[in-house]
């Protein structure tokens, strides 16, 4: 592998990035892609993109995010591709929308791969210091970035900063009656930090989130579990992945899983286990113990990834809980108990686990505990995840309340590509929520009044059918070269691969598929059954008995088939384009009679207060969020569609909206 040079940075960086978790990584890269001078300050360089919690990435919604930063030029992507010690498609039986890639990471390397995508790239200069004060001026009366202060006295002028500090600010761990600072174990919290941004009046709130014990391999019983098998078809997150250009990281597996399996790649087992109402009993028993019930812990957490604990009072009707056991590497006994997130005290979380009969003699590496944290209130954010009361300021990662490697990583692609655009004085990139999943989150981040630590679920998103994982190139390549993210030669391919799928769909519209005896023996040859009436070959390729692949083939000696596709990616998208194109289009009609509200800008100086007709929740609410656009007022909780009316009328009588705006509403 090349190493080309990299300049050092200087004590001026452009842009410097606190921390180097899976949103500083990605913000560091973007921004210097982007064509800015990045410093990334970083306590413990060997924690550089390191999973403190669960050792996998993907999942429904989570592997659309993969999907997109990919599309951007990330590298979360590529490196879970050279990693991967098992990787499955998701929700296969189910619709395309919800369908996604999720892979377990060996832990090690997957931080070795993040670590050496940051050394490789040009304009990044990383340094193990942390970030005690951000320092801010005064300029035009407007607060604005002008350098950062580290632990070892050493101060950077810049002209942005991206704090990705994760749970880092006032962080505090906590198990049964054991306490202490820091947002992971083995790694000191970062107070300082929060004083300073606390002291220019960005308002903070309290989250909490968890880990769960991990257990030494060597003590499972493993016949007594439900082996989970990985994919026996290639898969890859990424686009390099797809056409062979990566290399793989991978170490020869140790000896102490009994499952896994060869063939395209190697691959570990994951493992089933279940709980029962003896270790429920256990944990009722000891429920003043626990940190979660008797005070201990105030902040929030996460509602869609609950503690044991909680999962066992909250569903007292239920007698089990499924548990995953999920090896963290391939050199490593260590495995992740996945669903026992806790804050139990250790014994109790000993005698918990014994009651399930495959871990009736585990033997547990690492406890469990939760971590309260320090996180931006969104009122405070923008969609494009720079602070409203400091300029130059952005924010991205757990930091603004979010859970997850995958919604860290995309905030911080897109934070660092426009703290870049910042500096260089261009305007800022936003996604919408039809273009992509980090788009919902970005508005909903800057918009939704949550309390609790932010997930993203396929759900949240209104138009999913138009974001799917197989078509995140399509929507996000242009921009991502416009930007500097990708080369011209990757987005080229892309228009390359659009165009294939928009001939091969056009050609099967023109041609007729008959009950003629010449076409039935066609179709029959290839297992296809003969339509009763003429039809299109579009039209015949949506029943549900047709194998798009077969129809292909059958139809390849007809001269109005005009190119063979043998590419399964192209044939898999086409088939989705085909079947689903009566609901893609009317999904896009709506998506454009929408879009001229939802993109119309809000004068940042338009004045709520003497605002007449506005009621007065929503008087307050839009004055503490500060939309950006109608449509972003529109989602506000608290906003009526007769609030969104008065503005409308407001914005016309300052000639800041086109009549067309109010007629479309």
């Amino acid at each position: 592998m090349t190493y080309r040079t990299v300049q050092p940075s200087t004590q001026s960086p452009d842009v410097v990035v606190i921390g180097a978790g899976h949103a500083g990584a990605e913000a560091a890269l973007a921004a210097a892609r982007a064509g800015a001078q990045v410093l990334v300050l970083t306590p413990n360089l060997d924690r550089i993109g390191f999973m403190p919690c669960n050792p996998s990435i993907g999942g429904p919604a989570k592997g659309h995010i993969v999907a997109e930063i990919d599309a951007l030029g990330g590298e979360m992507a590529r490196a879970i591709d050279r990693t991967a010690l098992q990787i499955r498609l998701l929700n296969e039986s189910k619709g395309p929308a919800v369908r996604a890639l999720r892979a377990q990471a060996d832990k090690a390397l997957y931080s070795m791969a993040i670590k050496e995508a940051l050394e490789r790239q040009p304009g990044v200069t990383i340094r193990q210091e942390s970030a005690a004060e951000v320092r801010i001026v005064k300029r035009c009366g407007i607060p604005t970035i002008h350098s950062v202060r580290t632990d070892f006295g050493n101060s950077y002028t810049c002209g942005a900063v991206i704090i990705t500090a994760g749970t880092f600010l006032r962080g505090s761990m906590v198990a049964g009656d054991w306490n202490a600072a820091g947002g992971r174990a083995g790694d000191v919290t970062a107070g300082a930090l929060a004083l300073s941004i606390g002291d220019v009046g960005i308002r903070l709130r309290r989250l909490k989130t968890g880990t769960p014990p991990r257990i030494d391999a060597r003590s499972i019983d493993f016949d007594l579990t439900d082996v989970e098998q990985g994919s026996d078809v290639p898969l890859w997150f990424s686009w390099d992945g797809r056409r062979g250009a990566l290399e793989r990281l991978e170490l020869p597996p140790i000896d102490v899983y009994p499952s896994r399996t060869e063939g395209w790649r190697t691959q570990l087992s994951c493992y089933l286990v279940h709980t029962n109402p003896d270790g429920h009993n256990i944990i009722r028993a000891n429920v003043d113990r626990s940190p979660m019930f008797n005070g201990r812990i105030e902040g929030i957490g996460p509602r869609y990834c609950p503690s044991i604990e909680d999962k066992v009072f909250r569903f007292a009707q239920k007698d089990s809980h499924s548990l995953f056991l999920e090896p963290e590497g391939w050199r490593t006994t260590e495995v992740y108990v996945q669903g026992a997130n806790t804050s139990l005290p250790h014994d109790v979380q000993l005698a918990f686990l014994r009651t399930i009969p495959a871990l009736r003699h585990c033997s547990i590496t690492r406890f469990g505990y939760a971590v309260e944290y320090d996180a931006i209130d969104p009122t405070e954010l923008t969609p494009w995840f720079a602070a409203k009361r400091v300029e130059g300021l952005f924010l991205a990662g757990q930091v603004n309340g979010t859970s997850g490697y995958e919604e860290a990583a995309g905030q911080g692609l897109l934070a660092g590509l426009n703290a870049a655009r910042f500096v260089g004085k261009e305007e800022p990139v936003t996604l919408s929520r039809d273009q992509a999943y980090i788009g919902v989150m970005a508005d909903d981040l800057s918009t939704q009044d949550f309390v609790e630590p932010y997930r993203m679920l396929t759900s949240r998103a209104e138009h999913r059918l138009l974001l799917r994982t197989d078509n995140a190139n399509d929507r996000l390549s242009e921009i991502a070269y416009e930007c500097g993210l990708i080369t011209r030669e990757r987005r080229d391919a892309v228009q390359s691969e659009r165009a294939a799928i928009d001939r091969l769909i056009s050609t099967l519209a023109a041609v007729r598929i008959t009950p003629s005896d010449a076409m039935a023996n066609r179709l029959s040859a290839h297992g296809l059954s003969v339509p009763n009436r003429p039809m299109s070959g579009l039209e015949y390729a949506r029943r549900p008995d047709v194998h798009l692949p077969r129809l292909i083939s059958a139809l390849s000696a007809s001269p109005a088939i005009l190119d063979r596709v043998d590419d399964q990616a192209i044939l898999a998208r086409c088939d989705v384009e085909i079947r689903y194109q009566a609901y893609i289009e009317k999904d896009r009609s709506q998506i454009e009679r929408a879009r001229k509200m939802q993109e119309m800008r809000i004068p940042p100086w338009l004045d709520y207060a003497e605002l007449s007709g506005l009621r007065n929740e929503a008087r307050e609410k839009l004055l503490a969020v500060r939309p950006a656009t109608l449509g972003q007022a529109g989602r506000i909780a608290g906003v009526t569609p007769s609030d969104i009316a008065v503005l409308i009328v407001q914005l016309r009588r300052d000639s800041a909206l086109p009549r067309e705006v109010a007629e479309v509403e």
